[in-house]
């Protein structure tokens, strides 16, 4: 309230203010016309006087003219008289005429000050309804101060408990962990106990048996050796299916398309918890020229990065440092994507030489896929390993058979293809023409068709299948849900800009968040959550960042850019 008066009675003063000023205007606009009025007022006296002269010589001459005897002596002087009164007469009639001009004058100056008094009253009128309304806004801002402070403590209330729930998550995280260490330590060491035991069977067989039951009892202690340790392997995929519905993940059950003789390979570490990097730990030139993709070995202890310069770099992450291990070779073209197959023992790389290789890093020989006219853009395996998706800028996507390596299937589509990402079902494909095309994997329908406002660079879907992430051109990353075909979020930032069509944009492997590199140089990671910029890295690149990669420890992050840079973030 004191502030509401302060503010009236500085209001009041701006009045005052304005008020002396329109009178210190009157008081000169009026100036002016004293000297006119004084003029006007002179005139006025001279021609009485010279009404007063006019009638007293009307009236000597008549008398003159009576009393004195005619003769022409009187002629000269009643003629000179004569002239005298014309004259008189003339100068009457000027000063008339500047009588006349000096009333209009008049007239038009009081019609320019009843004017500028209208104005004036106008004047006053809105500013008292201006300060009327600034009252009123002060007294409304007075009231939103006192209720931003009321929601202010409500906030850091309510900020409180989070912390608190998230520290008690945290703990339970841990406890749960620790619990399922504990567990299959326990498990490992009933499966050494069972092996134990089938050991000491298969000793007594043979000493009681012979040879040939022998041999047969020691396959037989081989096959339940290997079903003890798979059952171990089993039970700690189930076991942390169970901890990821436990803390809210919905767990895949799609029947995986892979053939028998196929081997089993366990799943790569469940990041339960991602931490949103804060810092860089290392800043190092990985190429000769510039950098287009990286991505992280399912074990998160490699990273493969792959450039303009033709070649494939396998990189050791220890403690945040990267030390180079191998160089892949044989691309004719620019690198512009990298894939591990789930096992990690296999790189799946498109080129701008037309066509997708394959490297076997167990030491075998690596395959071309050969057969698209334009340039690679992407190359990803399927749910099966011996199936692989590539897609170009010829307007085509060929799925191809890797053990023959032979395209068994040929879609073409009406625009540029950027980006192909694949599910158990179906594949979906990003385009130069703004459209995202969704693709039956038994034929070559396309069922479904999201159109942005600009060109698609990437596409990204998370290991459960549920969230589709793309970029485009307008600066925009947009996040579908796949289960309900809905736009879930449209992630935005002041500074980010797409640096190319081929910018590449992640999810974090626990879901939680959306990270992309801007043209300038900056990381922008969003919350999937709330949609909002959670932070944004800066102070490392010096070139637009090309694609960028997350750890699935949730460890580490690595960015690559035009400018043969990579860095490494992390929270420690």
């Amino acid at each position: 309230m004191q502030e509401g008066r302060r503010a009236r009675g500085t209001g009041a003063g701006w009045k005052r203010h304005i008020i002396r000023q329109l009178k210190h205007r009157d008081r000169t606009q009026n100036a002016r016309f004293h000297d006119v009025i004084h003029s006007y007022n002179k005139l006025l006296e001279k021609s009485t006087l010279l009404k007063q002269l006019t009638e007293t010589i009307q009236t000597e001459p008549g008398s003159r003219f009576h009393d004195e005897a005619p003769g022409p002596p009187g002629v000269p002087e009643t003629d000179g008289q004569q002239k005298e009164m014309e004259e008189l007469d003339t100068y009457n009639g000027k000063l008339a005429f500047e009588a006349c001009e000096m009333r209009a004058r008049i007239q038009a100056q009081e019609d320019v000050m009843r004017i500028q008094n209208t104005r004036m009253a106008d004047l006053s009128h809105t500013l008292e309804s201006q300060i009327n309304q600034k009252n009123q806004l002060l007294d409304d801002l007075a009231w939103i101060v006192a209720t931003n402070a009321d929601l202010k403590e409500d906030y850091d209330h309510v900020h409180r408990q989070k912390q608190g729930l998230e520290a008690e998550y945290q703990s339970k995280v841990v406890a749960l962990l620790a619990i399922t260490d504990d567990i299959m330590k326990r498990k490992a060491a009933d499966a050494e106990n069972q092996n134990e035991l089938n050991d000491r069977g298969l000793e007594h067989t043979q000493t009681a048996g012979g040879t040939e039951t022998s041999g047969s009892a020691e396959g037989e202690a081989t096959v339940k050796k290997t079903r003890s340790q798979s059952m171990i392997s089993l039970g700690t995929s189930r076991f942390m299916g169970t901890i990821r519905n436990v803390l809210g993940f919905s767990f895949r059950k799609g029947k995986v398309d892979l053939p028998r003789e196929e081997p089993w390979h366990c799943s790569p570490n469940v990041c339960v918890l991602c931490c949103v990097p804060t810092k860089a730990l290392c800043n190092k030139e990985v190429h000769e020229s510039e950098v287009h993709a990286v991505q992280f070995s399912p074990n998160s202890r490699t990273v493969a990065t792959g450039g303009a310069d033709r070649v494939i770099k396998i990189w050791n992450v220890n403690h945040g440092m990267l030390q180079v291990c191998r160089t892949l070779e044989g691309s004719g073209g620019g690198i512009t994507s990298i894939e591990f197959d789930p096992s990690g023992l296999q790189i799946l790389a498109s080129s701008f030489d037309g066509a997708a290789h394959l490297w076997k890093l167990d030491g075998k020989a690596y395959e071309s896929l050969t057969g698209h006219t334009g340039k690679v853009t992407a190359a990803k395996f399927k749910m099966s390993l011996y199936r692989a998706v590539t897609c170009s800028l010829d307007r085509t996507i060929r799925e191809w058979d890797l053990q023959k390596a032979a395209c068994i299937r040929r879609i073409s589509v009406s625009s540029y293809c950027s980006d192909v990402v694949c599910s158990d079902y179906y594949m979906i494909s990003g385009h130069h023409d703004k459209k995202i095309r969704f693709w039956d994997s038994r034929s070559e329908s396309c069922f479904r068709e999201v159109t942005l406002e600009e060109k698609i660079t990437s596409l990204f879907m998370d290991q459960e299948q549920g969230q589709l992430l793309s970029c485009s051109r307008d600066d925009a990353l947009s996040l579908f849900d796949l289960r309900s075909s809905n736009v879930r979020q449209v992630f935005r930032a002041d500074g980010f800009k797409c640096g190319c069509d081929w910018t590449k944009a992640i999810l974090s492997p626990d879901g939680s968040y959306t990270l992309a590199g801007s043209a300038d140089g900056t990381i922008f990671i969003w919350n999937t959550r709330t949609g909002l910029l959670e932070r944004s890295l800066n102070g490392q690149h010096r070139a637009s960042v090309n694609a960028v990669t997350w750890s699935m420890s949730g460890d580490y992050v690595v960015s690559v850019d035009r400018g043969k840079m990579a860095v490494v973030w992390s929270d420690y």
